[in-house]
Parts: structure tokens; sequence; C-alpha cells
């Protein structure tokens, strides 16, 4: 059953930009998703020549909370220009400066030496949220990554594999070096397939500062006590990895040794996504007879057909909803649930208004968000199927 996910999870590495290029384009976001797989692979071209250039931005993408702390800490200093230095303002920007600040976090006897204190830093994720390496507690597997490193590329379903084996037992975090948040996400998500911990570094703090690489990939395991375990140069593969993983948490890691995942709740999720997938590719099919033949939003037959549609996605969402997963699917559950959730309560009302106004740009708006979440719900689905199957 591991070979079988790791099977899925190649496979989508191999067909995806195939795929993407061989289809036509349907709507501009599709467009400039292949645009950024083009950008990404002349990259992967160029490359050696501008290794040593950051890729933008380290608060780029950040999120609403995390803006606003920045907003929030200008708005402090502009008071204490205004006003004058005092010891109540003056704590509070200093508590904002280090709650916001990105980067190397330098502590006494840090070094990215094995049996050394692994060196502290804050970044934001691929949702623009802070994450400070020492906080996320527990074992650390923490590699550097990036999008024109073939060997990076290769090996991270195989990371992604221990992560579902580990069982939340180690954290696995990949840091993206030196690229912006469109081809970081586009590779983590898209291409890999991962679901574990991708944190941003466009600007090569880690890499140019505390964290200097003789080459990629690099991988640090990284004690409960902070201390670096072990590092590896180049791919680890996957048998290597699961040693090095169960040295970290003093157990053995593997498909077989996992308790499996309990029937009622396998089958039950199994025949959700199944039914899923299935509404969804023949919504998909509708949408794209409406984009082909923009005069259809008119016909009875097809609203028909658009309105059945959106009460399956109703019916579907709250089918997952219902599901009680066990506590260590809790995370990939949610993630296939809040995506059914969205093309349920966000996409679905906005079809049904569009269809009895008429309006083609309401539906524009309604099937653009549709494809977005079909999409997030994809590599949801692929990850928590691939996980019931490698565990049963």
């Amino acid at each position: 059953m591991a070979d079988n996910f790791l099977s899925r999870l190649r496979q989508k590495q191999q067909s995806y930009v195939l795929f993407t290029f061989l289809r036509r384009p349907y709507s501009r976001r599709d467009a400039i998703n292949r645009i950024l797989v083009v950008a990404a692979i002349a990259t992967a071209i160029v490359a050696p020549i501008f290794l040593g250039r950051g890729g933008g931005d380290a608060t780029e993408g950040a999120s609403a909370e995390y803006a606003a702390q920045l907003v929030e800490l200008e708005e402090a200093r502009a008071e204490r220009d205004e006003q004058g230095s005092s010891a109540d303002i003056d704590a509070r920007i200093a508590q904002l400066e280090e709650e916001t600040r990105l980067g190397y976090l330098e502590r006494d006897g840090d070094a990215s030496d094995k049996g050394a204190l692994a060196p502290d830093f804050r970044l934001l994720d691929l949702e623009g949220n802070p994450h400070r390496l020492s906080e996320i507690g527990g074992p650390i597997v923490l590699n550097f990554w990036a999008s024109w490193c073939e060997p990076c590329i290769e090996e991270m379903p195989e990371f992604e594999l221990v992560n579902q084996e580990a069982l939340g037992r180690v954290t696995f975090v990949g840091v993206n070096d030196g690229e912006d948040l469109a081809t970081a996400r586009e590779f983590a998500y898209e291409v890999t397939g991962v679901t574990y911990l991708v944190l941003l570094d466009p600007t090569k703090s880690m890499t140019d500062g505390p964290y200097p690489l003789v080459g990629r990939p690099t991988t640090y395991f990284i004690g409960a006590d902070g201390i670096i375990k072990e590092l590896r140069v180049g791919i680890v593969d996957l048998e290597t990895l699961r040693e090095l993983v169960g040295q970290l948490i003093g157990e053995d890691v593997g498909a077989a040794e996992q308790e499996g995942v309990p029937a009622d709740y396998s089958e039950a999720a199994i025949n959700i996504l199944d039914s899923a997938r299935a509404n969804y590719a023949a919504a998909a099919e509708l949408i794209e007879r409406w984009r082909e033949q923009p005069q259809v939003l008119t016909d009875p037959g097809w609203q028909r057909n658009m309105q059945a549609q959106t009460r399956a996605w109703s019916d579907l969402s709250e089918q997952v909803a219902a599901l009680a997963p066990p506590e260590r699917w809790s995370d990939l559950h949610e993630r296939v649930s809040d995506s059914m959730a969205q093309i349920a309560n966000a996409a679905g009302p906005l079809v049904r208004d569009a269809l009895e106004a008429g309006n083609a740009d309401g539906m524009q708006t309604a099937t653009t968000l549709f494809d977005t979440f079909r999409d997030l719900f994809d590599l949801a689905a692929d990850n928590l199927q691939g996980v019931i199957e490698t565990q049963q």
C-alpha cells in the first residue's frame, strides 16, 4: 500500500506538466498557472547563474493576522516619532518587533553542525502564517529545497510518505530556498503534492546565514531537544529516511508497523471521495460546455443539470463533515472537508444566483471559485486516500 501511495505521488509529478500543456486553457487562472510552470522550468534552466539572488519580499502573501501586526508596528513607530519615546510605547514596539521579525533568531551555541543546537528562525508558510522553528516542538526533519533542484523535487514524495507513516510523531518542515511564493506553491502543492509544513525564504536568509549549504537538497534531522542528530546532503532514499526518522522518535517507521485506519471510516471516506470526484468531473464538463457555448446559460436542460450538481455539492459536503476521523487523521480530513464546504457554500450559491439571473459574469466568478477549490480538493483527497490505502 505504501508503494501504491508513493506511485500516486510520482504519477502526479510526471503527469502534471504534460497535462497542463496538452489541454486548452479554460480560464485566465488556468493560463496563468501554465505561465507559472513555464517560468519555473525556465528558472530550472538558468538557476545556476542566479543562485545568489533572492526571490523577493519575505512578507509576500502574509496572512491577515500577521499583516495586521506589521501595520500595528508601523503605527506604533509613527506614534513614537510624533509624541516621543515612553516606556509603554517602547515596550510595545519591542514586543511587536520580536513577534514579527523574520529570519535568523540567534541563540547561544547554535550551529548547523551535527551535535549542535539547530539555529532558530521564523519564516512564513505558504499561507502567510509565521512559524518559529523552536516553537514547533518534538523531533523535526528540516529540508532545504528549490524548484530548480531536480533531486529536491524527486525526494519530496518520499518525504510525504514517511510524514504520513510517522503519524505526527515527527514534524517535516520544507524550506523553499530563494524563490517567490507562486513558484513555491506550484511545486509544493501541485508538482510534489506534499502536505507537511512548507516555509518560504525568498531572501535566502537561512542559506546565506546560519544554514550555509554545500549542496541541495540538504536535510537536518533534529531531536526534540533541538540538537541536530544527523544531516544529509543530497537525496535521502526512502529506506534511509525511514531509518533516520525512526531514530529520532525511537520507533520503527514504515507502513507495515502502523495501526490501520478503522474500517468504517475508511470505507465511508473513500466512497464519499469517489462520489465527489465523479460529481465534480460532471460539473466541470457542464462548465466547459458553457465556456465553449455561452448561450447554454439560458438553456433549461443545462440549467437543470447545473442546479442538480450544486445540490450534490451540498449533500457531499454534509456527508464528509458528518464523518468522525481518527484523531491522527483529523488534519487531512479537515482539509478535504474544508475544500468541499467551499465548493458547496461559496461556489454553489453563486452558481444558483447566476443561473437565476442569466448572469454570465456571475457564472464566471462562480466557476472560477469552483476550479480553485476543486484543485484544493483533488490534492487533499489524494493525500487522505493515500494515507488510508497506506495504513489499511
